[in-house]
């Protein structure tokens, strides 16, 4: 059996080519439930085909589920220990206790009902203390089925983000939070703070307890630089500047850190691009740590 933690790229290549082989058959299978529940409809709602075409759904989901785990957890073992280790000293790649809480940080979420951590890598970064990991926030509501009458319990996720915590190691006088304007603050035209810098108006909401501070903090290097990674971000970004040195990045980008993807890309491109991730994160500390 080959060695998960010890493939070669080539190793690694043929892994993905096996899962995404994989992920097809569950899609496949997750349609064809489909179908055979539509069939059940309007046969007159027989039930039996209803019930069939939904089992079928759910297995086919959980096949891509399974297989989108394993291509994640292969990726991750081979590729960053590497990505990582280049970037930060010290890394654990497991730990025990954790200090990253998107609860904390002060970030305007979507409305869920929990929300979970996953994937929660420390290390150094430039010798001040710096956790990852992927947050999660799932929501539940409770619907009745027309064809039964049963309540269910229904949970989806509505938010997947990568979040890095850095300990600046400074106190702050205030604090500050800076978050994508969506298409709803530019029409009421959403209280904010605004700065000299109209291309960052448009596209960031800022809250400060004390307005002059932050304008003074967003000096026009600091801006600039802002605004430059703005223009290489990945996804749509938000970050928190506590007052007691913590700082905050949510790239709010639809997927986990070594997220495997569609498997299309080579391992190479795969390392490239958790490198670019990994590195954009680290600018954005290097804005504002300080100096």
């Amino acid at each position: 059996m080959t060695n998960k933690t010890n493939m070669t790229d080539e190793q690694l290549a043929q892994e993905l080519r096996k899962g995404k082989g994989g992920k097809v058959g569950g899609k496949l299978l997750a349609l064809l439930g489909v179908a055979v529940a539509i069939v059940g409809i309007v046969l007159g709602g027989n039930i039996v085909l209803i019930v069939i075409g939904g089992v079928l759904l759910a297995l086919g989901q959980m096949v891509q589920g399974k297989r989108k785990e394993a291509a994640d957890r292969q990726v991750f073992d081979t590729l960053a220990p590497e990505v990582v280790n280049s970037l930060f000293e010290n890394a654990d790649l497991s730990p025990t206790e954790h200090i990253l809480r998107a609860e904390d940080s002060g970030i305007p979420l979507p409305d869920h009902s929990y929300n979970e951590g996953k994937g929660y890598i420390r290390g150094l970064y430039k010798g001040l203390p710096t956790e990852m990991c992927t947050v999660v926030l799932t929501d539940v509501d409770e619907v009745q089925r027309e064809e039964t009458g049963l309540w269910e319990k229904n949970e989806h996720v509505v938010y997947t983000g990568q979040w890095m915590l850095c300990q600046l190691g400074t106190q702050f006088p205030t604090g500050l939070t800076f978050w994508p304007r969506g298409r709803l603050d530019k029409l009421l035209n959403s209280r904010t703070i605004k700065t000299e810098y109209e291309d960052f108006n448009k596209r960031f909401n800022l809250s400060c307890d004390d307005e002059q501070w932050a304008l003074r903090f967003l000096n026009q290097s600091r801006m600039e630089r802002i605004l430059r990674l703005a223009d290489s971000a990945f996804s749509e970004f938000a970050v928190t500047l506590c007052s007691d040195g913590r700082l905050y990045i949510a790239a709010h980008s639809g997927h986990n850190f070594f997220d495997a993807g569609k498997g299309r890309e080579t391992p190479d491109a795969l390392r490239q691009r958790f490198t670019r991730e990994l590195k954009w994160f680290t600018d954005v500390i290097d804005t504002f740590r300080p100096v």
